[in-house]
């Protein structure tokens, strides 16, 4: 209707008509835009809510797994030690010189020989990282990651999962020189399942040089994953705590 008006004008060189009739042509169209992207501007905001959220309840699954793995290893740390100082005679050190600057030791609860713990146990059960990544995932792998308005946010939450990846990446060497560990046990009889008593197993290390150069590799690998764990658990625990902030804001 609209538009054969304005046809209408024209014919007549009415342009006080066309010029009103084209104005409301054209102001309907901007309205239209802007309820258009108020409304997308609006489904946005709802979309970066259930994402916010979704990656804060992700954040504190791992934390949750950080915790159980720092657990395992910090009672795998602390099982090598003993067996390692019994059986050398000697305190291990509390850090190494490397190219990389100084490499301390992670602090881990004392092993007695009256742990209840199993030596043989502690040594064999390892507890990698899964990752509880699927909101990142889906963010990435559907554009969403554009409806985060944060950028500085964006950043460390994708500084965060390439922390991850790195940690990934590291277990599958530890998990490398654990077979190799475990395969020189087995060589000499040795199993976690016959919960070999620690005097008895200091002496089976003592006596086998393999086995003995084995556990301080291991050792030394798991030192450097309880570390990598540690540093996670404190950005995931920081990043959750950002993006809750976020949420209530």
């Amino acid at each position: 209707m609209i538009l054969r008006r304005i046809s209408d004008a024209f014919r007549r060189q009415d342009w006080f008509t066309v010029a009103v009739e084209t104005f409301i042509v054209v102001l309907g169209v901007f309205l239209g835009l802007q309820v258009n992207n108020w409304n997308a501007a609006r489904s946005d905001r709802a979309r970066e809510a259930v994402y916010l959220v979704s990656l804060a309840e992700d954040l504190r699954s791992d934390i949750n797994d950080l915790d159980e793995i720092d657990r395992v290893s910090g009672l795998r740390m602390s099982a090598m030690a003993f067996l390692l100082e019994q059986a050398t005679g000697a305190p291990l050190p509390n850090g190494f010189d490397s190219a990389r600057g100084r490499i301390l030791i992670e602090a881990s609860p004392a092993f007695g020989e009256g742990d209840p713990n199993s030596i043989g146990i502690a040594m064999f059960i390892f507890t990698p990282l899964d990752g509880n990544r699927l909101t990142y995932d889906t963010l990435i792998n559907t554009g969403g990651i554009g409806v985060l308005r944060d950028t500085a946010l964006v950043r460390e939450i994708q500084t965060y999962y390439a922390n991850v990846d790195k940690v990934l990446h590291f277990e599958e060497s530890l998990e490398a020189n654990r077979v190799q560990f475990v395969g020189a046990q087995q060589a000499a009889g040795i199993s976690p399942v016959d919960l070999t008593p620690p005097a008895q197993l200091t002496e089976q290390f003592k006596a086998n040089p393999e086995l003995l150069a084995g556990a301080k590799n291991y050792w030394l690998y798991t030192n450097r994953h309880l570390k990598l764990i540690r540093d996670l658990r404190a950005e995931a625990d920081a990043l959750a705590k950002k993006i809750e902030a976020e949420i209530k804001s």
